[in-house]
């Protein structure tokens, strides 16, 4: 790293037993933390190469890190930095009110300024956090007392779940959840069969536009258990997901016209003939 270089920019900088560290003096009111109302007067970052990543403090770690060569002045790398950081502080608010809408706490750290919310389904604990861009990856999920391991970095789309239960239901799926049969006493807590939507409202039936709609089957390949689980984004638009016990097998956007059917799908998929995927009810054991 060209430490002369750094100086003419206005860094400071001083060898540390990690690597070379580097300290940017930012204006006054350069950056502001949006919880604290602190402002942020000093940056400091490790050298690798071209690149500067900012290391302190915890309200800039994880923001992209800035490179060398496209900087000609400290006053375009203080201009980047304060459009990086704004970037941030966007996506903290935009995703913070999704998770309201969806009736899920948004729990921001005031100094790190990193987003998370826990979600939780019956035995199932699912932590969430945010990145600098906005983007949820599971970071702990939980069922009972047992971590599950293999959880852990599956990226979340937030805005393709219109509702709370859209969500919990996708991550149940996801990561092996049984379902839980409510009591057969329980006015309105049973699944519905969509064969029993059919007979009672006709084939000619409709459904709107704009409203939700999620499905689940579950099926019995060569003796496993699978779920296969969808939701409608938008129009035609839906999310699948194929999950075993072992947690996801498969996970996409599909469109209606385009879809092959349940079956045909998971025995493409699982590399079966279609005469060993076989559909079974919500009452089947599941393994």
């Amino acid at each position: 790293m060209d430490t002369a270089r750094l100086r003419e920019l206005g860094l400071q900088v001083r060898e540390e037993p990690s690597g070379v560290e580097v300290v940017l003096d930012l204006e006054a009111a350069s950056l502001v933390n949006p919880i604290t109302k602190d402002f942020i007067t000093e940056i400091t970052f490790q050298g690798m190469g071209d690149r500067l990543i900012p290391i302190s403090p915890p309200a800039v770690v994880g923001m992209t890190p800035i490179l060398l060569s496209a900087i000609d002045a400290a006053e375009e790398m203080q201009a980047l930095l304060l459009d990086t950081f704004s970037d941030h502080v966007f996506h903290l608010q935009r995703r913070s009110e999704e998770l309201q809408l969806l009736g899920l706490p948004a729990d921001v750290d005031p100094q790190s300024l990193v987003l998370s919310t826990d979600v939780r389904e019956g035995q199932l604990a699912v932590k969430l956090v945010a990145d600098r861009q906005g983007n949820f990856r599971i970071a702990q999920a939980i069922r009972g007392r047992e971590e599950l391991a293999t959880a852990a970095g599956h990226v979340i789309e937030l805005s393709e779940f219109r509702e709370k239960a859209a969500l919990t239901g996708y991550l149940s799926a996801l990561l092996g959840e049984p379902v839980a049969r409510a009591p057969q006493a329980t006015s309105g807590a049973e699944p519905v069969r969509f064969v029993e939507i059919l007979e009672k409202f006709g084939p000619q039936s409709l459904v709107p536009p704009r409203s939700s709609l999620e499905l689940l089957a579950q099926l019995q390949v060569e003796g496993k258990a699978y779920r296969f689980a969808a939701a409608r984004i938008a129009g035609r638009t839906f999310r699948g997901l194929l999950a075993g016990t072992q947690g996801k097998v498969w996970a996409g956007r599909f469109e209606l016209d385009e879809f092959p059917g349940v079956v045909q799908l998971v025995a493409e998929l699982l590399k079966v003939a279609p005469e060993a995927v076989r559909l079974v009810g919500p009452d089947a054991p599941q393994e």
